[in-house]
């Protein structure tokens, strides 16, 4: 076995002429190509699986669960969670990458597909001559009481707005914004109502924390809320600012 310069004038060892059996030469030569059509394979698999990803996203109006997305991702091929998790990745850097106005966030604990914030004038301008789910002003308010107080009973809402409140949360429910969550151990064991993942994603926050804060002023921060609640919901495209993907589980 000899030494000679590479061209970065670096010593490599190089096997004489001859050195390997026919046999074994064209075994390792067989080895490479086995590897380079595996490696290939695989990446038509990780393509097809995000363009999977991509579709779904597309055609789901609602947030979509990271283990609902790997339901229908296992019928193209199982990668190992974090592999999935790496694809969804990939997709968010390339439409970062190619500057598409769309963009994939996290909405409650689901992944969907909007349009960035910068085009939300757009969107506007598109439903400007279509009615919008605007909430009315005491909708509004009573949607802001159970988002900031919940669980919260119907007769603590009517005593804080001072009047009967019954048919409001009614069309809150039916429009999926407030449920249910349990009964006051009291006596009568009223209703404790609270905001629904829906209303997460309507008002497109990623939990109620993001919820506007609170001032030390009650009318600055009731003006601030109520401003922020009457906002319409732009279907499917509100504007918020790119959200972490979501641990995989």
């Amino acid at each position: 076995m000899s030494k000679e310069l590479n061209l970065f004038e670096e010593e490599v060892e190089v096997l004489p002429p001859g050195s390997l059996e026919e046999g074994e030469l064209i075994r390792l030569l067989d080895k490479i190509k086995s590897n380079a059509a595996t490696s290939a394979k695989e990446q038509e698999l990780r393509d097809e699986v995000k363009q999977v990803i991509e579709a779904v996203l597309f055609a789901s109006s609602e947030p979509i669960s990271f283990k609902k997305l790997r339901e229908v991702t296992d019928s193209v091929h199982t990668f190992p969670p974090r592999t999935l998790m790496g694809l969804i990745k990939e997709l968010r850097d390339e439409y970062d990458e190619r500057k598409k106005p769309y963009q994939i966030d996290e909405i409650g604990n689901g992944l969907v597909l909007r349009t960035r914030p910068s085009y939300g004038e757009y969107i506007r301008l598109l439903y400007r001559n279509k009615r919008l789910e605007k909430l009315s002003q005491a909708a509004t308010e009573v949607l802001a009481i159970i988002a900031y107080r919940q669980p919260i009973t119907r007769a603590k809402v009517e005593a804080i707005r001072g009047v009967d409140s019954s048919g409001i949360m009614l069309t809150l429910q039916e429009r999926g914004l407030i449920e249910v969550v349990g009964r006051l151990d009291a006596p009568g064991r009223p209703s404790l109502w609270a905001t629904t993942p829906a209303f997460l994603s309507h008002f497109g926050l990623r939990g109620l924390d993001h919820l506007p804060k609170l001032g030390d002023k009650a009318q600055e921060a009731d003006e601030k809320v109520q401003e922020f609640l009457s906002q319409p919901k732009i279907k499917p495209s509100q504007a918020v600012e790119a959200s972490p993907l979501p641990n995989p589980v």
